[in-house]
């Protein structure tokens, strides 16, 4: 009876044991799915609420997508998404101010024996939302930019795109003033410009203001470029395969140049829409050092 006992242990623990190696050799053998390779802030710019939507590039068999949002390096949130979806709107959860990433992982179908989950991609590039911005994304509603820095954009009109290229330059009247200003908003023909402690910026009258692009003050026919949160660059811009200067002298600095201009004791020449006419200094030597 012992003899039959002890076969019968046997036969139950190697029948476990082949269990066992089966299961195994299921998971052994399921394909990880590949790592997402590509990510990034999707970059349409005639449409501002596409500024949140995380993008990502496809990977072949998977069911679905987690996608995870960081603010400031520190995890927000994840969300999962269908895998035809490769695209994701985050504007509801970038609701603090803050520099913003995220990053995307393949997913395979629940209880799948022929694939597993794939790894994290790398994290995307940094998005910048300001406290005006967030409170936007928050509320649906636009921030009073009365007493505060560049404000919420209406729709699609955050950035200028009525002179894209500086095009329209040629055709301006150049007048010889900039609106004054020490420090506080000066009042100009369709808006302020304004001073704060990151630059200057330009309201229009209906709140909007230009980012992003090129815009002409109404006040002086005079050109200037703005960055993507809506602040004035000066010195040198590079725009559409051509090259412009924008002079950092003047209140408020910033105003494009054109025909032949001295900048840093070395003559340059720019034509009618403020781009640069040759790479070439004319008084002898290279540009290439003279970018900011």
């Amino acid at each position: 009876m012992k003899l039959q006992n002890i076969g019968r242990r046997l036969a139950i623990v190697s029948a476990a044991m082949i269990l066992s190696v089966t299961a195994a050799a299921t998971v052994w053998a399921k394909t990880k799915l590949d790592t997402v390779s590509e990510v990034y802030w999707n970059e349409d710019e005639d449409n501002e609420s596409k500024r949140t939507e995380a993008v990502w590039e496809a990977v072949e068999d998977a069911n679905q997508y987690e996608i995870a949002l960081y603010r400031d390096e520190s995890r927000v949130t994840s969300v999962k998404v269908k895998g035809t979806k490769t695209s994701y709107n985050f504007k509801r959860k970038m609701d603090v101010e803050g520099d913003y990433t995220f990053r995307v992982r393949a997913l395979a179908k629940d209880k799948s024996k022929e694939y597993s989950d794939g790894s994290w991609s790398d994290y995307s590039d940094g998005l910048y939302i300001s406290a005006a911005r967030a409170e936007y994304n928050k509320t649906g509603k636009e921030a009073d930019t009365s007493k505060e820095g560049p404000g919420m954009p209406k729709g699609s009109d955050t950035a200028d795109t009525s002179s894209s290229g500086n095009q329209a330059a040629s055709g301006s009247q150049q007048s010889s003033g900039n609106p004054d200003s020490e420090g506080a908003a000066a009042p100009a023909a369709e808006g302020q410009w304004i001073q704060d402690a990151n630059g200057w910026w330009y309201r229009r009258a209906d709140g909007t203001y230009p980012a992003n692009n090129w815009f002409m003050d109404p006040a002086s026919g005079k050109y200037y470029m703005f960055d993507s949160q809506g602040y004035m660059k000066t010195g040198w811009i590079d725009w559409e395969n051509n090259r412009y200067y924008c002079d950092e002298k003047g209140t408020p600095s910033g105003a494009m140049v054109t025909g032949t201009y001295i900048i840093d004791g070395l003559e340059y020449q720019f034509d009618a829409s403020g781009a640069m006419i040759d790479e070439d200094i004319l008084s002898g030597g290279s540009s290439s050092s003279e970018e900011d």
